[in-house]
């Protein structure tokens, strides 16, 4: 009897052997690979039909790439413009530091630093360049934050089936604010008495800000120096390290952004067996906290000894402009007449 099966049909070794073939040529999956972001929604399945094999295998030095677009979804372009918003208002604040720090220190004369910054006015106070430069971008990077941590909370709702009111508003709610966040929120309302003493004011009650410049600023001092100390030293505080911590996240070096991953339990295996990647990995932590946090001191160091040390300090000023500051300072809503 022929071994051969008619009309072509397969023994069953044939089969078994066909099979254990076609396994054993399978590609193996990674054990390392992450697992999917499920705020993003990558662990549900696409509703469209599947996505051509080039569009999997497109370069990685694309334009869209190198801006930081890499989906076309609302994180992506609310992350890029929250971003990219922080830019001219660094070149701002670069300016704005030498003036008041820098200049201060190195002159250790109101009067003469006055010089410098009525040099550099033009340049970054002019009422069209300051709006491009510092308002409309300060605006656009704070409202990105917000509508970013608000369609991310949303999501988590909807990712954990959150049903009832409560249940949304217990998932939906900012639950734990990073502290880069917190500097930011802290930095709006200091930023904007700011704004209001020395451009608000004077533009209401003098018709612009010609008139003030480090001379104002040192003759608030004489007229409530406990208040200004307090005011400038959470200013200052909060302003340089949100801006040193922002750029540091920029750069990848995460320290005030992300929690801190819990310690292990005590008498667990995983103080044990601790993997060199996890201490080299805590190591580089370590050492770029205690890198971005020396950044941050030295130039809180350095604004608080020209705006505090300098200008603070100067003294009682005299002179036909004081009637003017003291008129504009009265004017202030609500607190001018403390102030």
């Amino acid at each position: 009897m022929s071994s051969a099966e008619p009309n072509g049909s397969q023994r069953p070794d044939d089969i078994d052997t066909r099979s254990m073939l076609s396994l054993q040529e399978l590609d193996p999956s990674p054990v390392h690979e992450e697992s999917p972001d499920l705020e993003n929604g990558a662990f549900f399945p696409k509703t469209q039909g599947p996505r051509p094999a080039s569009f999997d295998r497109c370069p990685s030095n694309l334009p869209a790439a190198n801006l930081g677009l890499r989906g076309y979804n609302w994180d992506s372009w609310l992350s890029a413009l929250q971003k990219y918003s922080t830019y001219p208002p660094t070149l701002f604040v670069a300016l704005h530091f030498t003036n008041t720090a820098l200049i201060p220190l190195v002159t250790r004369s109101v009067s003469d630093s006055d010089t410098y910054l009525l040099l550099t006015r033009p340049i970054y106070q002019a009422p069209s360049l300051e709006h491009l430069v510092l308002t409309i971008p300060s605006l656009v990077h704070v409202a990105s934050g917000i509508a970013l941590r608000g369609i991310r909370s949303s999501r988590r709702a909807r990712l954990y089936g959150a049903e009832t009111r409560s249940q949304r508003s217990l998932l939906s709610f900012w639950p734990r604010v990073s502290l880069q966040a917190q500097f930011g929120y802290a930095l709006v309302p200091l930023l904007g008495f700011h704004i209001l003493v020395n451009r608000v004011a004077p533009l209401i009650y003098d018709g612009g800000s010609s008139g003030v410049g480090l001379g104002y600023v040192a003759h608030a001092f004489t007229r409530h120096p406990t208040f200004w100390n307090v005011y400038y030293l959470a200013f200052v505080a909060v302003g340089v390290w949100h801006i040193v911590g922002g750029w540091a996240a920029w750069m990848g070096w995460r320290v005030t952004t992300v929690r801190r991953d819990r310690k292990p339990k005590k008498g667990s295996l995983e103080g044990h067996f601790k993997e060199p990647e996890n201490q080299q990995r805590s190591r580089r932590q370590r050492k770029m906290w205690w890198t971005v946090n020396g950044l941050a001191a030295m130039g809180f160091s350095i604004w608080l000894g020209g705006a505090l040390g300098i200008i603070g300090q100067s003294g009682q000023v005299s002179g036909w402009e004081v009637n003017g500051w003291n008129e504009i300072y009265n004017r202030i809503p609500i607190i001018g007449s403390w102030l």
